[in-house]
């Protein structure tokens, strides 16, 4: 089912809303989330289909990885449509057994763990689904553990809150996730609409607050084409696949409904939470370049400075939503936790390791960096510049030559389908992590400034992938240019100039022919400049200015003469320099900001915008004792 692309905010909130629900209810999807369209049907006052809902609890019963997810859904129908006409009462009571039979967490005995409970967005949802179930089901025996509802309540309550005390302090670990920003705002939502305590209400609102507002200055007419802590292949090949779409075009009138089963859109469409005004017209503030920096998450050996310990299972609760679990610092907590729960932590990646620890001996005579786990997503420093006809985005300088998992390191987004990034495949398919086009089996060295880019590749030499390329689907621009190693593109009124340090040549991505730019060369220097109408005129003055600019290679350093910020030069070390001046790569604050500046670490944003202000204040919790209290 086909929806339409607004590249404009348009209609009113409340007639987005009722567009989507009928979207989702005119469809029927199967699978673990399929049904969660059957909750839009019931929204609607529609009977449900039983197909997809019963799918969901076998899907729950049979205790595979992401059962928590449907758990969210179902849990959300006992709490709003558990008496409504649209559901049969035996439905009901079947979802009550399913509710009442799950494993809500790794410390229950039975079952099994080799779910994911640990990363960031699996433990909010399942601490939510656990905190739910416990409070609709006080007095009742969970079979699971033969614990009564209030032992869940309990044990929930104290875990949401350490997880939203960490949120509020150094941001998400997965950050700016075009698809786990949506699996986090299913537990928030839901804990928004049917939690009892008035506090894990107010916070879990103001966290969706701050999704949203991460992703409205990081979304480009309904693309939220920045960078991103995780994501896949499907989400990045342009915006119609994004996982965050049909959120984006709810909540900020432009984009695409491209879900019926999304986790975050339909909790949202049937939830009593609205967004700040303020804050969907900051997505849709457009008229003028803005830059914006942001920090998220913190390095391992940082965490003594923040008050966390290296031996508390407590912290380790951080530690591993932030999926550094190999650090040398973490190691023997993450082993303890692993064999004392069974928790299954991570797939085997120990070739790639042995293959860049041996690199490191060749090159250094030892081991110079320990640091290896590909899955860490530490602290990152994120620059983007959004213009009326373009957005650029990265992680600047995120840990090059380290192995990489999903993180997506940069992007260039100038409409739903004229999307340019780079990598370095891990695997040759779309469904590793890392694969072909999402993440990167070897991380690269990248820095922006305003609208220049550059990424640097090094590789082994007997790397399985030898080579970057570059995602540049030639038939979604209007026009495209070759000049010797520059490959410039024009989308409306916005420009991009991709350079490659070696030659590269189109390939085709299955049956769409020119949209690989492949280099064969281990090692690469990409610059992207990027440009638009109203500075350049025409797209020929674009590129014959930025192709006839001085720009010299020697190894992994490069010096481009920008005709826009002038000289830019930047290598595998050492710092970005523009005209001459270093360019500190690593910001400090939370947010910096036209509209928020907030050191990190504070508990009080204030965002500002056209004689507006919305503050968002995370006070502490009155019962400061529950907190911090040890689980171990």
């Amino acid at each position: 089912m086909e929806d339409v692309y607004w590249p404009e905010p348009q209609k009113t909130y409340d007639e987005r809303r009722q567009q989507y629900l009928a979207f989702c209810a005119a469809q029927s999807p199967g699978g673990r989330t399929g049904f969660f369209s059957q909750i839009a049907r019931l929204e609607l006052g529609k009977a449900v289909d039983e197909t997809p809902i019963r799918e969901a609890i076998d899907f729950v019963d049979s205790r595979q990885d992401c059962c928590d997810f449907a758990v969210g859904g179902l849990l959300r129908i006992l709490y709003k449509y558990r008496e409504s006409p649209g559901i049969a009462p035996e439905l009901i009571a079947e979802i009550e057994r399913c509710v009442l039979d799950f494993k809500y967490w790794w410390d229950e005995p039975a079952g099994d763990n080799r779910r994911c409970y640990h990363t960031e967005n699996h433990q909010i949802i399942f601490h939510s689904d656990e905190l739910l179930a416990g409070q609709l089901y006080r007095d009742r025996h969970f079979t699971n553990d033969g614990n009564d509802g209030r032992y869940h309540l309990d044990h929930a309550l104290h875990l949401i809150r350490r997880w939203m005390d960490f949120r509020v302090r150094f941001g998400f670990s997965e950050w700016l996730s075009n698809c786990y920003f949506e699996e986090d705002l299913l537990a928030l939502v839901n804990l928004y609409d049917f939690a009892e305590d008035p506090e894990i209400r107010r916070k879990a609102g103001s966290l969706i607050d701050v999704i949203l507002f991460e992703m409205a200055l990081h979304t480009y007419r309904g693309v939220f084409g920045s960078t991103h802590g995780r994501t896949y292949a499907r989400l990045i090949k342009g915006g119609r696949g994004e996982g965050s779409a049909s959120t984006a075009k709810l909540m900020f009138g432009m984009g695409l409904f491209n879900s019926p089963n999304s986790l975050g859109t339909v909790p949202l469409a049937t939830s009593g939470y609205r967004c700040p005004e303020l804050i969907a017209e900051v997505a849709a503030d457009l008229e003028t370049p803005q830059l914006y920096r942001e920090r998220h998450s913190l390095d391992i050996e940082d965490a003594p400075a923040h008050g966390l310990a290296y031996d508390s299972v407590e912290d380790g609760h951080l530690y591993w939503s932030v999926q550094d679990y190999l650090h040398p610092k973490v190691f023997e907590l993450s082993k303890h936790m692993s064999e004392a729960y069974g928790v299954r932590l991570h797939e085997d990646y120990q070739k790639r390791y042995d293959q860049l620890f041996r690199w490191q001996e060749e090159a250094y005579g030892e081991i110079v960096d320990p640091d290896m786990d590909c899955h860490a997503l530490t602290e990152v420093h994120i620059q983007t510049y959004r213009t009326p006809d373009y957005l650029l985005s990265c992680a600047q300088d995120y840990r090059p030559g380290k192995p990489g998992y999903q993180q997506h390191t940069w992007q260039a987004t100038l409409g739903i389908d004229a999307v340019v990034f780079t990598n370095h495949p891990g695997a040759d398919d779309e469904t590793s992590r890392p694969n072909f086009w999402a993440g990167n089996g070897v991380m690269p060295r990248a820095a922006q400034h305003q609208n220049v880019l550059v990424c640097i590749y090094h590789l082994p030499e007997d790397d399985a992938f030898p080579f970057s390329h570059a995602y540049f689907p030639r038939s979604a621009f209007d026009e495209v240019e070759v000049r010797t190693n520059w490959i410039c593109g024009r989308k409306g009124k916005g420009y991009i100039a991709l350079y490659s340090q070696y030659p590269s040549r189109w390939l085709p991505d299955g049956d769409v022919p020119d949209v690989e730019l492949r280099v064969e060369a281990p090692d690469n220097i990409w610059v992207c400049e990027m440009g638009r109408q109203a500075d350049w005129g025409s797209f020929a003055a674009f590129v014959d200015a930025v192709t006839s600019s001085p720009l010299q290679t020697e190894g992994l350093q490069v010096s481009y003469d920008s005709p826009s910020l002038g000289n830019i030069a930047f290598g595998w070390e050492g710092p970005l320099r523009v005209a001459g001046e270093a360019i500190p790569l690593k910001d400090t604050e939370r947010f910096d900001t036209p509209y928020c500046q907030c050191s990190f670490g504070e508990p009080v944003l204030t965002i500002q915008h056209g004689g507006k202000t919305v503050e968002i204040v995370f006070e502490p919790w009155q019962d400061a004792e529950s907190a911090v209290s040890p689980l171990n």
